[in-house]
């Protein structure tokens, strides 16, 4: 008999086929072709006895079983197909020129071809993110695996690179950076560490850049930027809010002066950002903390002095954030505790001049002033409140510049106070008589003053503000 293409007839032949002829006839192949069937397709020819030559033989319905199979179907679809004809009743299957290009060959052509444009295209893109625009930002991506560590100004540009110097990426501004302001020198207005820095901002494990950008072109070009740890720019900080002390208003021309980072008042893994800003036409200036995702202000302290320090201590409850700042109405350095938690509000002050008038009310948790030692009364210089160093076990450390020398050199007062806020010691530091003489010889100090300081009368009293009373009552060491 003989079988189709597709599928073989019901077997009608004897029960068993004996050698290779009748397997081959029954198939309607080749005896070479069923043999290599049987070799690579496992067509079920069975054997019997061990003569020579080998006697086989095969049950038709296991073949025909085996036609229906994977095996089977593979071996009639041209994996078996005869090298010459078994009978005139059935020639060879025509066998087709193979084609100059296989099967499929298109198609992987067109796929490597498409992998190797999307290659060469992002391999320009990144050449060109590299590249400095005009006038602009010129983000450098930051080398997988490397976190940066350290940041200098050349020229215009902010540098950053990691802890073995490699440059990591860099950012452009409009207009070239006071390179001065950058310098850490004892007379900058704010230290280098207040001008820019890098920490985990978010917690998360990456390090986020901070800095304030400083140039000639004042408030406009002015301003606070935070950056991803790989370059890019996730805010700009310019404030033009408008204050009013007094009945006199200030802003929109806000200078952002410096920066304080501190650890998240509230206790979390993240840290706190505090901008502090100020009027340059007069005195007005603020501590705002920024929302590190936005750069959006959270809270806005005012007073009207520079603010030049702050600390937190989270040890208390609430924590608390220590302000020292310049405060006008009296020429002297002043201390603000706020909550850190809710740091909103103004600085009091007995003249209506010097108090906000706009801001939202509420007085500071406690507010003191550090009033001139005698002999440095008649100075023009507005001490200021220069350091606070919050204790281990609840003190607060505070020095207050009471006048600076033409040597730069500056008279300072140190006063310990314990967690009440009751001066307990007190101390002068280097120079404080050396900067006296100096200024008292060229009459900016009155001569006369004594040679040696006894720091408790030389300091006291201090000025504590009363919330109650609406005024100030006076502070002395405690003995």
């Amino acid at each position: 008999m003989s079988s189709s293409s597709s599928s073989p007839e019901a077997p009608t032949g004897p029960a068993q086929l004996n050698g290779w002829k009748d397997i081959a006839a029954y198939l309607g192949r080749s005896v070479r072709t069923v043999q290599r069937w049987e070799k690579d397709f496992g067509l079920p020819v069975r054997r019997f006895g061990v003569s020579r030559p080998e006697s086989v033989f095969a049950i038709p319905r296991e073949i025909d079983v085996w036609l229906l199979t994977a095996q089977g179907v593979s071996a009639r679809s041209g994996g078996g197909a005869d090298a010459k004809p078994a009978s005139r009743a059935e020639a060879p299957p025509e066998r087709r020129p193979e084609p100059l290009f296989p099967r499929g060959w298109f198609i992987r052509m067109g796929l490597v071809g498409f992998v190797a444009a999307a290659i060469l295209f992002l391999s320009w893109f990144a050449w060109s993110a590299r590249q400095p625009g005009e006038g602009g930002a010129d983000p450098r991506p930051a080398v997988s695996g490397r976190a940066p560590a350290e940041w200098h100004v050349d020229l215009d540009t902010l540098v950053v690179s990691d802890a073995r110097g490699t440059e990591l990426w860099r950012h452009r501004f409009p207009r070239e950076l006071i390179a001065d302001a950058y310098r850490a020198h004892s007379m900058t207005p704010a230290p280098r560490s207040m001008l820019g820095g890098i920490v985990d901002v978010d917690g998360d494990g990456l390090r986020e850049v901070w800095f304030l950008a400083k140039s000639d072109g004042g408030q406009a070009d002015t301003a606070l930027y935070l950056f991803e740890h790989n370059g890019e720019v996730r805010w700009v900080f310019q404030p033009t809010v408008t204050v009013r002390f007094g009945t006199t208003s200030f802003g929109p021309s806000w200078i952002v002066d410096r920066t304080i980072v501190t650890a998240e008042p509230g206790g979390g893994p993240g840290r706190a950002i505090w901008a502090v800003l100020y009027d340059p036409a007069l005195f007005p200036s603020s501590i705002q903390r920024l929302d590190p995702r936005t750069g959006a202000p959270l809270s806005a302290y005012w007073t009207n002095g520079s603010i030049l320090t702050a600390a937190l201590d989270q040890s208390a409850s609430p924590p608390k954030l220590f302000v020292g700042a310049c405060y006008n109405e009296t020429r002297a350095g002043s201390l603000s505790v706020l909550d850190a938690l809710n740091p909103n509000g103004s600085a009091p002050a007995e003249m209506e001049k010097y108090r906000c008038t706009s801001c939202l009310p509420g007085d500071p948790l406690a507010f003191l002033v550090f009033p001139k030692p005698a002999r440095f009364r008649t100075s023009e210089a507005t001490g200021p409140v220069e350091t606070l160093t919050p204790l281990a076990d609840g003190k607060l450390s505070v020095r207050v510049r009471y006048a600076v020398s033409d040597a730069e050199t500056f008279a300072v007062g140190v006063i310990t106070f314990d967690p009440s806020l009751t001066p307990v010691a007190v101390d002068t530091a280097d120079h404080y008589l050396t900067v006296y003489r100096e200024l008292a010889a060229r009459g900016d100090a009155p001569a006369g003053a004594p040679s040696t300081v006894d720091p408790e009368r030389e300091f006291f009293p201090l000025l504590r503000w009363d919330s109650a009373a609406r005024q100030y009552v006076k502070v002395f060491l405690k003995r």
